[in-house]
């Protein structure tokens, strides 16, 4: 009897670690499927993160707020920088479309910090993605800036 108790313990002890890895191993999966479904994870700029349409609908909102001071073509002027470009991507470059979107929300318009609508802010974001050459996608970008951190502003296509 003494040999069967033994058995079944050493079994027992040896099937712990087995069991618990396939636990966690289900953990892990129900945790990647969960983020994947709420658009967790990181993506780009490159992946198509903004709609034709949100875009066009930024141009004329980027041409009544920001082009007086931007440009018409996002160029820069001579108190405010370039809105595309370069410059821009470099300054730009790693960070986030969350990072970019409070930016521009909490400074602009100059005259009147915050005063826009977070949609109003969010098209013009996207027109801006646009006029820089990246690809438009099937979504319209987010208006929640915590959905928006989850996107990489990358410079150069990976």
């Amino acid at each position: 009897m003494r040999m069967a108790e033994r058995t079944v313990v050493t079994r027992g002890v040896a099937g712990a670690p087995v069991l618990a890895g396939l636990v966690l191993a289900a953990l892990v999966a129900g945790l990647i499927t969960t983020l994947q479904a709420q658009g967790g994870g990181s993506r780009s700029v490159w992946a198509g993160v903004y709609t034709r349409e949100q875009a066009a609908r930024g141009e004329p909102l980027y041409a009544q707020s920001c082009a007086l001071c931007h440009g018409p073509a996002l160029e820069g002027g001579e108190m405010a920088p370039p809105l595309s470009g370069g410059s821009f991507n470099a300054n730009w470059n790693g960070l986030t479309l969350g990072d970019l979107l409070e930016r521009i929300r909490i400074s602009m318009p100059q005259d009147n910090p915050s005063s826009l609508p977070r949609q109003t802010y969010v098209d013009i974001l996207a027109f801006m993605l646009r006029s820089g050459g990246f690809p438009d996608g099937k979504s319209d970008l987010p208006r929640e800036t915590e959905a928006l951190k989850q996107i990489t502003f990358e410079s150069a296509k990976p």
